[in-house]
């Protein structure tokens, strides 16, 4: 077993006695968050073996104990549990050594199956840690509801669910919602609005990388599909077909939202999720789809067109692409390959002369959560809890890139549109948290700590996302995928 201090004393002194209550919240959540560093340090670090990637757990609670259903395709073998003590300490318990907590009927949890976490009396299982070191935890609105319960201050879901289901409700949010259409991205090959409409769709393309994410509003799909034109692909929206063999010859991104309808990929029925064909096999996936859709975007770029500032419609999607009826925003400027210090990380494969796939923030997606108001005069602190994952293209990471901001969360003034306090998560701190290839990622939580400022004023919560590479000298040229799942507060009164 592995105790650790839930906060360090400077945080506790600056939070104060008023909001003591507010901290007992942070220290459920804060498992979420540590359970992961914690679990990777009981081990040697590890390149993950491809039969891991496709390990999927899904957490409930079950009364006092943890449910387990393996809802992927592979056995799981639980190696850790991590529990939070009466004490407010963090506990991994080993589940081959330790017998605090036992996972019944078996720590083997085949595909299909459940299993059951129970530990002693004053311990309460949280999260999981699995044989190939992949970290599963308590769904954040559900452990919200649990905390509800046990009556301790509630966590107020902000962004989570299925409040944002298109990127039109996402406009609702966006600072400045002409960063759709322009001025959000810096790029080297330039994308342009080919063809947009609405009903019938069909495409055969080759893909690079494809995102599939559901409304669980209407159970309808939305996707974002990104490659380049090869001989024969075409897309067809509303009757008129456009030729991407001619028309992407140098890349395409296609967007549809609230589509109905049959998609394969290699001739095999898609499913949601992140679809890394060229980041894992070197080569691209055939994707075929046919059906109905409410909102159809094709970007295209001919042979003609070079570098320049771009909207930020086709690097956006809005979608469930891990089945917990939790929306994820999706930001990705990732298109074709990866690289290192010594390369280009994003290129279009086998073409001479090259093409650069470039692609930075010009400008930061900043997301105002409008619908929750921050009081200043009652409440002195906020603690903000963020669920999310991170990829980038650079297999030298940190000697490839400088250590910049890629998301920043604090207080926002409606007034002076500006941060009244923020935070940050630096690149070098969200690099731990992938492997490049074979593509893997792993949902964290991230909680901070903020200190609301007496001025009467009423404050919101906003976060940013950005792309802060382009190229320097073949670094600082990182291409991202960023999803956000879930922002929740507790908050501490004067």
């Amino acid at each position: 077993m592995i105790r650790g201090s839930l906060l360090e004393k400077g945080v506790a002194e600056a939070v104060g006695a008023a909001v003591a209550s507010a901290i007992i919240s942070l220290a459920m959540l804060y498992i979420l968050l540590d359970t992961f560093s914690t679990a990777a340090n009981l081990q040697p670090a590890a390149p993950i073996p491809g039969r891991h990637l496709s390990e999927k757990l899904l957490l409930y609670p079950a009364e006092a104990n943890l449910g387990i259903k393996n809802i992927g395709p592979e056995t799981v073998h639980i190696s850790y549990v991590a529990t939070l003590d009466t004490g407010g300490s963090k506990v991994i318990v080993n589940t081959k050594q330790s017998t605090l907590c036992s996972v019944s009927p078996s720590r083997a949890v085949a595909p299909g199956s459940t299993a059951v976490i129970s530990c002693r009396a004053g311990y309460r299982p949280i999260a999981v840690v699995t044989e190939g070191g992949r970290v599963f935890s308590i769904d954040p609105q559900l452990y919200a509801s649990i905390m509800e319960r046990i009556g301790w201050i509630p966590i107020t879901t902000i962004f989570g669910g299925m409040n944002i289901t298109t990127t039109s409700e996402l406009l609702k949010y966006i600072e400045n919602p002409s960063l759709m259409i322009s001025g959000a991205v810096d790029t080297s090959t330039e994308l342009r609005l080919s063809r947009h409409g609405s009903g019938s769709v069909r495409a055969t393309l080759d893909a690079s990388l494809i995102f599939i994410g559901t409304n669980p509003v209407n159970n309808k799909m939305n996707l974002l599909i990104v490659g380049r034109g090869t001989p024969g692909t075409n897309v067809s929206i509303g009757g008129g077909v456009v030729d991407i063999g001619r028309a992407g010859q140098r890349r395409y991104r296609l967007k549809i939202e609230n589509f109905t309808g049959t998609i394969t990929i290699d001739n095999v029925v898609a499913q949601p999720g992140i679809h890394p064909c060229y980041i894992n096999r070197g080569s691209t996936c055939r994707i075929r789809l046919s059906g109905q859709a409410d909102r159809v975007l094709l970007y295209t770029n001919t042979t003609y067109s070079g570098r320049a500032v771009v909207g930020l419609e086709p690097y956006v999607l809005i979608g469930d692409i891990n089945r917990n009826n939790n929306t994820e925003i999706l930001f990705a400027t990732q298109d074709f390959s990866t690289g290192n210090r010594n390369s280009k990380n994003d290129v279009v494969p086998g073409v001479t002369p090259s093409i650069d796939l470039l692609d930075s923030s010009a400008a930061p997606i900043r997301i105002i959560f409008s619908g929750t108001s921050i009081d200043s005069s009652r409440y002195s602190t906020a603690i903000l809890t963020v669920r999310m994952f991170f990829w980038d293209n650079s297999e030298d990471d940190i000697s490839d890139n400088d250590n910049r901001i890629v998301m920043r969360v604090g207080l926002y003034d409606n007034t002076t549109k500006s941060f009244v306090y923020s935070t940050y998560l630096s690149y070098h701190e969200l690099s731990r948290y992938r492997h490049v290839r074979p593509f893997s990622t792993s949902y964290i939580t991230k909680d901070f700590t903020m200190h609301i400022p007496n001025t009467g004023r009423r404050y919101y919560i906003a976060i940013e996302l950005l792309d802060p590479f382009y190229l320097e000298s073949n670094r600082n040229d990182a291409d991202l995928i960023v999803g956000l799942e879930y922002v929740g507060i507790v908050l501490g009164s004067r």
